[in-house]
């Protein structure tokens, strides 16, 4: 059976990450994350001691912001999406929960143009030209998890 973990993050141990865990592994980190359920991010034990929100605060709901957290990719664009949450930086990201037409839902980070130079990792094209989706697992602050699991 396949369950769903939080992790905190190493490098920054107020952020967490989701945990795959299979028959085979404990500890399988998830790459992008598309068609995630429901019940999966319910299943996330949020009740941490942790209320750091480290500068990140929530983001308009706006088309704007929608199309930065949409990878252009066919996968990205099979569908379409409507946000259930949005975090922001002022360093230039954003981070959101996107749920598709077909009932899933994705977790995708976002760049902007200055915070792409610093960024080490892969990033893909998104919807919004200047705006660019890491190309890696979601890591972001307990609220975000907790805010995720109050709307579903």
């Amino acid at each position: 059976m396949t369950s769903y973990t939080l992790q905190p993050y190493s490098k920054q141990p107020h952020d967490y990450q989701m945990i795959k865990e299979t028959p085979n592994t404990k500890n399988a980190r998830i790459g992008l994350q598309y068609g995630l359920t429901d019940s999966e991010l319910m299943s996330l034990d949020t009740n941490i001691d942790d209320v750091d929100k480290r500068d990140w605060v929530f983001t308009e709901h706006s088309p704007e912001n929608l199309q930065k957290l949409i990878p252009d990719t066919k996968k990205g664009n099979s569908q379409s999406w409507k946000i259930i949450v949005i975090i922001s930086h002022e360093v230039g990201c954003i981070k959101g929960a996107l749920r598709g037409k077909d009932g899933t839902i994705m977790l995708m980070s976002s760049l902007s143009a200055t915070c792409q130079k610093n960024y080490e990792s892969s990033l893909i094209r998104s919807r919004d030209k200047e705006w660019k989706i890491c190309q890696a697992k979601m890591i972001a602050p307990l609220f975000f998890w907790r805010e995720i699991q109050y709307r579903l």
